[in-house]
């Protein structure tokens, strides 16, 4: 027979066990939207690559979270990370997928790892027009592209922003025709598009992430970068590269992006204020893009930057060039009927006043 004190001390030891036990379990990190219903604030991680200040991004950041934090009367939380603090964009994009990171405002360029059909956007010379690239990414088509990468990656699209056209630049000579291209080693994204447009005009593709963009051109690592002014100025690339060639070669348009099982474990009401909030981030980020083009084109120019404006005859050179994109990438990577549904309604848009 045990006595009442042995019993005592076996009750101590198995309540000290349960302790332990649960101590354990409390150990282990719940998902963003367990805590966040826990807590009774949903804190939102908002990340990005692009400049902490004077930058397009961080401004159409900061207005999605005034609106969402005013509208749901600080129910919803907002934290924006500019700079790379989180990563660069690939890390960011694999943040976002997990649901680390709940959301970003990512460019196109690291997503073909996860969902290649998103190069249908980097073919060369896709758009004539801002107007159009707006008409097919905010219409049908664009939200086609949205359903198919929700459902193969986990990732929510909410709108289309813009990077903009993007450039070449180069430290060793002017570029008014593809076989200026020759030999010169260019900076790409981690995109396969980039690099086949690049390879195919007769220059050497070196992926590279963006933070280490400015170093390399400063070490000559490489000779030059393609990018939207936005950013050949916000990052101060001009200061290594005396030559700016605009080409348009690929309309890059941003992604306002959310992790979808987070989004879904939201209330009907918040999703309704994201939903908004994203609408204004759209006209924001767009708003301020245009205006950083004009503002940088003056600042490239009082820096001294050789600027070369192509005409529609050396531009269609370009445009021949690069064809063979629309097989490699176009045909095999994104596919026969989506490319043709992309290009008609490009097309479409094109045609419209």
């Amino acid at each position: 027979m045990k006595t009442i004190s042995q019993k005592l001390g076996l009750l101590s030891m198995v309540a000290l066990c349960i302790g332990l036990l649960a101590g354990c379990g409390g150990g282990e990190k719940q998902p963003a939207s367990n805590q966040a219903k826990s807590s009774g604030v949903v804190e939102i991680k908002l990340s990005h690559s692009s400049p902490a200040v004077d930058d397009r991004l961080e401004a159409a950041c900061q207005a999605f979270k005034k609106h969402v934090e005013e509208k749901t009367g600080g129910k919803v939380k907002v934290t924006t990370y500019p700079n790379s603090q989180l990563g660069g964009e690939r890390e960011q994009l694999e943040g976002v997928q997990l649901g680390t990171i709940q959301m970003a405002a990512l460019s196109s360029g690291p997503l073909p790892g996860i969902f290649p059909q998103i190069m249908v956007f980097d073919l060369p010379y896709l758009f004539a027009s801002q107007k159009a690239a707006f008409e097919v990414l905010d219409g049908p088509t664009g939200q086609e592209i949205f359903d198919l990468m929700k459902a193969k990656t986990g990732i929510r699209g909410l709108v289309w922003g813009e990077n903009g056209f993007r450039h070449f630049t180069n430290s060793v000579r002017t570029v008014t025709k593809p076989s200026d291209m020759q030999g010169l080693k260019i900076r790409t994204m981690e995109n396969p598009a980039h690099m086949a447009i690049v390879k195919a005009l007769g220059a050497s593709p070196t992926p590279m992430a963006f933070n280490e963009v400015y170093s390399g051109l400063q070490q000559k690592t490489i000779d030059g970068q393609e990018n939207p002014i936005s950013l050949i100025v916000s990052m101060k690339f001009y200061e290594t590269q005396k030559y700016l060639t605009l080409d348009d070669h690929v309309y890059n348009p941003y992604v306002l992006m959310i992790n979808d099982k987070f989004y879904n474990d939201l209330s009907d009401d918040v999703k309704k204020v994201i939903q908004e909030a994203s609408v204004i981030w759209r006209k924001v980020e767009r708003e301020e893009n245009n205006k950083q083009i004009k503002s940088g084109l003056d600042k490239l120019k009082a820096y001294g930057t050789e600027i070369t404006e192509l005409s529609p005859q050396q531009i269609q050179a370009f445009r021949e060039a690069t064809k063979s994109v629309y097989d490699t990438i176009g045909k095999k990577e994104v596919g026969d009927q989506l490319l043709n549904k992309v290009l008609k309604a490009v097309q479409e848009a094109e045609s419209k006043k």
